[in-house]
């Protein structure tokens, strides 16, 4: 479930925070719910990042607005975010947190392992024009 407190670890101010996602498995599989009320933002844009290679870096920029809520659901994916001047490194895994940021917080993913598949929310539509690419 999205909110669990153990990942409640926040990162520049508040501008990025980890969020719990609580797997359920059993001998069918592995079921993840994603419960949008317990974002901080309500979802109007969802898309998967699958096929990367290992070492293949993705992102690389900060959104002028906006919010996005990470989740990896097989894999591992390295993330790099920086805001302000402070840098912060992280692993996301599909039994770890997901990560949630607002605007101005740069990031970037390198895919770790092959087959690794990224599950991205955002707050809003797709718009090129609202990318910061230099980081802050």
């Amino acid at each position: 479930m999205v909110g669990d407190p153990v990942c409640a670890s926040g990162f520049f101010g508040g501008q990025a925070k980890l969020l719990g996602i609580r797997p359920h498995a059993d001998e069918r599989g592995m079921l993840t719910p994603f419960a949008f009320d317990q974002l901080p933002f309500t979802p109007r844009r969802c898309f998967t990042v699958t096929g990367a290679p290992a070492g293949c870096v993705r992102g690389g920029h900060a959104h002028r607005s906006g919010m996005q809520a990470l989740f990896c659901l097989q894999g591992r994916i390295d993330i790099l975010m920086r805001c302000r001047g402070e840098e912060v490194e992280l692993t996301l895994a599909p039994s770890s947190c997901g990560l949630v940021f607002g605007p101005g917080v740069w990031c970037q993913q390198q895919y770790v392992e092959d087959g690794s598949v990224l599950l991205v929310f955002a707050s809003e539509p797709y718009d090129p024009a609202s990318y910061i690419e230099n980081p802050a």
